[in-house]
Order: C-alpha cells, then sequence, then structure tokens
C-alpha cells in the first residue's frame, strides 16, 4: 500500500477519537477495505478502537458480530505481552458487558466465568458475575415481587374497610384493624427488601465458591509443578 496512504488512515483514526466515537464508527465503516490494506499492527490498534466506539455507543449487537475477531487477532499476535493480556482481557469483558445488556445472561455468566479462571483477581469480572447471576433468578424475583404486591394490596384493602367500615361502626376494632394494616406494610417491605436482600447473598456465595475452587485448582496444579519427578 502507499506510504503516505498508510500514515493517512492512522492519523485520521486519531483525529476522530478525540471528537466522538459515532466519528470513528463512520469512517472506520466507510473505509474498512482500505483499513485492512495496512500493516497488520496498524489494522489491529484502529479495530481495537473501533471496537471501543461501538461499545461506547451501545452497539451491542454490531459489537458482538465483530469482537470475535478482535479476540482472535490479539490472541494471534507475534509477541503476546502485557499490553495484549491486558486488550485480551478488556475485550472479553466488554463482549460480557453486551451480552449482559442484551439480555443473554448465560453467555455473561460463561465469558466471566472464563475471565475468572485465566485472572482469578480480575478487578471487575467478580462483582459483574455477581449482578449477572443475580439477575438470571427471574422466577424467584418475579415471585417475591407478586407476594410484595399482593402484601401492599392487603394494606390499601384494609385501609379501606377502615375508613369505610370500621371507624364509623365499629370503633372497638380500629386498633386491631390499624395494626393488621401496619403489619401488611411492614411485611410487604421485608419482603421485598428481605428478598432483594437473599438473592444478592445468594449470588454472593456462588461467585465465593466458585473463585474458591479456582484457588484450590491453581494451588494443587502449583504442587504437582513444583514435586520432582521419580
Amino acid at each position: 500500500m502507499n506510504p503516505d496512504l498508510s500514515a493517512f488512515h492512522p492519523q485520521q483514526i486519531d483525529r476522530l477519537r478525540t471528537d466522538a466515537h459515532q466519528a470513528v464508527r463512520r469512517y472506520v465503516e466507510k473505509h474498512e477495505a482500505a483499513l485492512r490494506l495496512l500493516d497488520q499492527d496498524e489494522f489491529y490498534d484502529i479495530l481495537v478502537i473501533y471496537l471501543d466506539a461501538l461499545f461506547e455507543c451501545a452497539e451491542y449487537a454490531h459489537f458482538l458480530t465483530r469482537v470475535d475477531e478482535g479476540i482472535a487477532l490479539t490472541v494471534d499476535r507475534p509477541e503476546f505481552g502485557s499490553r495484549e493480556e491486558g486488550l485480551y482481557h478488556h475485550l472479553l469483558f466488554r463482549k460480557a458487558a453486551a451480552c449482559y445488556h442484551l439480555g443473554k445472561e448465560e453467555h455473561c455468566t460463561h465469558i466471566l466465568r472464563e475471565i475468572l479462571r485465566l485472572n482469578p483477581d480480575h478487578p471487575l469480572a467478580a462483582r459483574f458475575l455477581i449482578r449477572c447471576q443475580n439477575r438470571q433468578r427471574k422466577e424467584t424475583r418475579q415471585t417475591i415481587r407478586a407476594l410484595t404486591i399482593g402484601l401492599f394490596l392487603g394494606t390499601v384493602l384494609v385501609l379501606i374497610l377502615e375508613a369505610l367500615w370500621i371507624k364509623p361502626f365499629l370503633e372497638e376494632y380500629l386498633s386491631l384493624v390499624v395494626g393488621m394494616r401496619n403489619g401488611l406494610f411492614l411485611a410487604g417491605w421485608l419482603t421485598l427488601l428481605g428478598g432483594e436482600g437473599l438473592l444478592q447473598w445468594q449470588s454472593t456465595r456462588e461467585v465465593q465458591r466458585f473463585r474458591a475452587g479456582l484457588s484450590r485448582k491453581n494451588r494443587l496444579s502449583h504442587q504437582r509443578e513444583k514435586k520432582p519427578w521419580h
């Protein structure tokens, strides 16, 4: 390719990068055929910038169609150093996040577990995995919310009964009805907040057990490597 053109596109990308992610996205998609003729290192750097632009523009579906190419090029780099390793985890994490935003929690969970297998100390993957697994507990959450709504509706019905019937005609039962109304209202909030807290605790425990299992495997693997052969 013409050396002038080889320098032109990366310079344009750097210039656009300072303006807006949408500008980068449009430029790459318009000139992709020419960009693929660049040196492999230049094209790789531009592809990473483009993938970040897609993600920042919330083009999650499009991002997922292109991110595997970026991951493959990262793995196939002639020298897989700390920068490449960082980009590999970065792209994997954003792939998981894109799946999460599109409602693909199972795919998100699988990717996050793979990230933790590669790097058990990843600063964000564990927290994101807890959030993802918590979101997957849809049936339990629906049950909790249905029960909560039932308790709050019960509170409203008792309140109506109190205003229309108890106060005018059966005032001697007013304290009992007020206690029932307050109890239903409190039970509704306890069910909602306690249920959410329980789901969060369960998800956290699952991730902790998973990470503990990884730690045991790593220790055993390390011990086998240190054990002398006979």
